[in-house]
């Protein structure tokens, strides 16, 4: 039986690095000389478009202005991420994700808050992002449990299903990542690898919890049981 197995990107799969944070205020100054817009503002669990549109709410511009705001955030990105050396990946992960692409009848995908292009550039700093067939993205729906759908549906037009119940994954480090999988019917894979405690992540009662993705072979052991 296929299984599907989606990824959130952002504490789960790269390690915290602020390009993301730093890249929206700088767009928000040179667009808009706000230099304040996200200060206090909660970033984790979110899709880009419902960040950038609660700033640009906080200085009195509409939702025309998402789409080009992101634009402009997205080549400052790209600039901050080449300015990193080294690896961005989190411990276990290319060796987890090289397992499960080797493995008969899983299919990789991604189901992020970062638009597409996003996901692109920061799975691109350790040439990833082509490991995942498919993909639910902030810049396809701002509900994450959509998101998974999307990411499903998109998988069974390419024929890589189908899936039978229990065999969708997603895989996150946030509140949000267990409450999308759990409306999506999909199996909740909560890894305390980001900034929420465990105690925090285990309250939901996640399918499975785990501290990281090292050792591999044990967390291959209860996904792929």
């Amino acid at each position: 039986m296929r299984r599907l197995i989606l990824f959130d990107i952002d504490g789960t799969l790269v390690r915290p690095t602020g390009v993301g944070r730093r890249s929206l205020e700088r767009t928000f100054e040179e667009r808009y000389g706000a230099r304040e817009a996200f200060l206090g503002m909660r970033f984790h669990g979110r899709t880009d478009p419902d960040i950038v549109e609660e700033g640009l709410s906080r200085i009195g511009k509409g939702p025309a202005e998402i789409q080009p705001a992101i634009a402009h955030y997205l080549r400052h990105l790209r600039s901050e991420v080449a300015r990193i050396e080294g690896s961005i990946l989190l411990p276990g992960v290319r060796e987890l994700l090289k397992t499960l692409r080797a493995t008969p009848d899983v299919v990789l995908g991604l189901v992020t808050g970062n638009v597409r292009e996003g996901a692109e550039i920061k799975l691109g700093k350790d040439s990833i992002f082509d490991w995942f067939e498919v993909g639910g993205f902030g810049d396809d729906s701002t509900d994450r449990a959509e998101l998974i759908r999307i990411a499903r549906s998109r998988a069974l037009e390419r024929q890589l299903g189908p899936f039978e119940s229990g065999r969708v994954f997603h895989v996150g480090d946030t509140a949000n990542d267990i409450l999308a999988a759990q409306g999506a019917g999909a199996v909740a894979v909560a890894v305390a690898t980001g900034s929420v405690p465990r105690s925090e992540l285990a309250e939901l009662s996640p399918d499975f919890l785990r501290d990281g993705f090292e050792p591999v072979t044990p967390f291959l052991a209860e996904v792929l049981a």
